[in-house]
């Protein structure tokens, strides 16, 4: 497949083939050759007129940014990252998912995906929970109300917590040291997961840092 700035191209995958009027548009980033995953990689997805006409994400630790609800059009998708070629790559969307894999060589040049090199700095140290333990680590509680005791590096805005290890139908809440959570009616052993991000918004670019996802026990009486 032919690209438009020598960007190395992995297959476009089609993931789903419901028909759907727009789509989410997944891409993960590379570094060139070691196939080393590229964290806080910059990615517009827009035209040639506006890169960033349709949004502006950092990857996450695993080389992944998603862009939801993307119309069905000719896009240009744009990587780039301190220290690496920005990359290019045209894209025509269909009403379905799909899988763009772009790798970035080390070096410079290249059109940049313009999000601000203030707002990468802040947002460029990962996110990580050190510890956590719902009320402070005890095996029973005799009622639904815990505690979602916890430690931090890095400074998160927002997170989440529920019994459910995808997080369905979980909000983001803003961010607090020690929250409160309701356990689900019953007696029984409750496993709850909990995860922060860093979420912000610069322009029209939306930048987020998310936490490895951690979680613990206790018995409901």
């Amino acid at each position: 497949m032919k690209t438009t700035s020598g960007a190395m191209l992995l297959p476009v995958l089609l993931l789903c083939s419901l028909a759907v009027s727009a789509a989410e548009i997944r891409v993960r980033v590379f570094e060139r050759g070691d196939q080393v995953p590229l964290a806080n990689a910059a990615v517009c997805l827009g035209t040639a007129a506006r890169i960033d006409q349709f949004g502006a994400r950092m990857t996450d630790a695993e080389g992944y940014v998603s862009f939801p609800d993307v119309p069905s059009a000719a896009l240009l998708v744009t990587v780039s990252r301190a220290g690496y070629k920005a990359e290019q790559e045209t894209l025509v969307t269909a009403a379905a998912n799909r899988m763009l894999v772009m790798s970035l060589s080390t070096g410079g040049g290249g059109t940049p995906c313009p999000l601000s090199e203030s707002a990468a700095a802040v947002y460029d140290s990962g996110l990580s929970v050190s510890r956590f333990a719902l009320d402070n680590g005890k095996a029973e509680t005799a009622g639904p109300s815990v505690t979602l005791n916890h430690r931090v590096n890095g400074e998160p805005t927002q997170y989440r917590a529920s019994e459910r290890s995808d997080f369905y139908a979980t909000d983001w809440q803003a961010y607090a040291p020690a929250p409160a959570f309701q356990l689900s009616p019953g007696p029984g052993r409750k496993v709850v997961y909990f995860q922060v991000r860093r979420h912000a918004t610069v322009g029209d670019a939306v930048i987020e840092t998310l936490s490895p996802t951690v979680r613990d026990s206790i018995t409901l009486q």
